[in-house]
């Protein structure tokens, strides 16, 4: 099997919708700060939580400036999830017109 790294191109970060939970919530209190809670009739156990797509945002708003999570140590579960050159990464990566990860970027386990 094949392990991807993480190139930090932000592509997952911008491409599709981001929801956090209220776990998430608790684990980071900056998630109700910068994201929009969800009406209550909207919220499951995995959404309470949008941090993108919102208005005037390109990406999530804790990405930063080098394409790099502000709040990666406590970032929301659908985040740790993502795994770096699964084919959802890949798709987000070729609608944000970037290269795919290629084998040279891998390490096998």
């Amino acid at each position: 099997m094949s392990h991807f790294e993480c190139d930090s191109c932000g592509a997952c970060c911008g491409t599709f919708p981001i929801f956090a939970s209220a776990e998430d919530d608790e684990r980071e209190p900056r998630i109700a700060e910068e994201g929009k809670e969800l009406a209550p009739w909207l919220q499951t156990p995995e959404w309470k939580h949008q941090l993108y797509p919102l208005p005037f945002h390109e990406a999530c708003a804790f990405l930063d400036s080098s394409k790099r999570c502000d709040i990666y140590p406590t970032r929301p579960n659908v985040c740790r999830r993502f795994t770096a050159g699964s084919d959802q990464c890949q798709e987000a990566r070729r609608r944000q017109g970037i290269e795919a990860l290629r084998a040279d970027t891998c390490v096998a386990d």
